[in-house]
């Protein structure tokens, strides 16, 4: 049977696998890591996490709240009702899942990236990682806005190329962005991973997927499909109010700290589920790298007879004692 890793070594990641043993990788990674990485997520993620909560809570809150009023005021009560507080609602949401979003997956990549240059009996430590984080954190912001403006200029070409041929082709669009999608999975990865340039970021992940676009589609997909299942327990408290609110009309549930503190729950689920599809991809692209590159093999032959030669403490057995002939 073969030992657990503990995911210490830079050797436990950079190692080919299959399918389920990357699904499988992935939970075993947050098991054994679970502590150290959660209170990083808690001291990098929670805060905008918790804000875009409270937006949504906002949102939502006034959004059911119009219910009630549509019929007795009409256009007019409901246009002052998203003029108080449901523009301020949605625009801390916006805010608060992009920064939620991106210190997310900067986190995590950047917890793997410090403890794999860790020695393995020390335990990663928040301000490791945060160091890490903020030395890069301007490179990655600018990686990200750079494949936004080439996704959006994408999109353009496209749509003015279905413009001129005809909304009957609209497969010729979809398929080829679908296609882009997927091989970008990898992309922040290797930002965090490697110290290669915007770019050059973007070749690697369009070289690391060459062959294995499936399967990184089907691991993604997955892994996705499980983060999707978990996150509907974290939508209970406010599927729950909804119900309470509109459909019982219970009264005392119509309050909006309850909204709000129900959002913040689910936002608080969103960070452990969404960690999910980030190390799953991690391991595909260690795979992938291991595959094309073979680093983790080249590391290994390499050390192969620079380990010290173990002492020998065993009082009755001595290598260099003859015995008596």
């Amino acid at each position: 049977m073969q030992a657990k890793l503990t995911y210490t070594r830079e050797a436990d990641f950079r190692r080919e696998r299959d399918f389920g043993a990357k699904v499988g990788a992935t939970f075993e990674f947050v098991m054994a890591q679970f502590r150290p990485l959660f209170k990083c997520l808690l001291y990098f993620v929670l805060p905008g996490a918790l804000l875009a909560g409270i937006g949504m809570g906002l949102f939502l809150s006034n959004m059911l709240s119009m219910i009630p009023i549509t019929g007795r005021s009409g256009h007019g009560g409901r246009i002052s009702m998203l003029g108080n507080s449901s523009f301020l609602g949605m625009g801390m949401a916006t805010v608060g899942f992009l920064a939620a979003f991106l210190l997310l997956s900067s986190t995590v990549y950047a917890f793997v990236r410090v403890r794999i240059s860790t020695p393995p009996q020390e335990v990663v430590q928040p301000a490791q990682v945060w160091a890490f984080v903020w030395k890069r954190l301007g490179r990655v912001v600018a990686a990200w806005l750079v494949l936004s403006l080439l996704m959006l200029a994408g999109m353009g070409v496209l749509m003015g190329g279905l413009a001129l041929i005809g909304p009957g082709f609209m497969f010729l669009i979809v398929f080829p962005a679908f296609w882009v999608v997927v091989c970008l999975t990898l992309y922040s990865p290797i930002i965090w991973l490697e110290d290669e340039g915007i770019l050059a970021s973007l070749r690697r992940s369009f070289y690391l997927i060459k062959g294995k676009w499936w399967s990184s589609l089907g691991l993604y997909m997955i892994m996705s499909f499980i983060t999707g299942i978990v996150n509907y327990l974290f939508m209970i408290p406010f599927y729950g109010l909804m119900v309470a609110r509109t459909m019982l009309k219970l009264p005392g549930f119509d309050s909006g700290i309850l909204s709000v503190a129900a959002t913040s729950i689910y936002a608080l689920g969103w960070i452990f589920t969404a960690v999910l599809p980030l190390v799953a991809m991690l391991f595909q692209y260690f795979n992938l790298v291991e595959r094309k590159d073979g680093i983790g093999l080249r590391q290994l032959v390499d050390s192969l007879g620079q380990t010290p030669a173990p002492h020998v403490s065993n009082s009755t057995y001595r290598p260099d004692d003859e015995g008596e002939y």
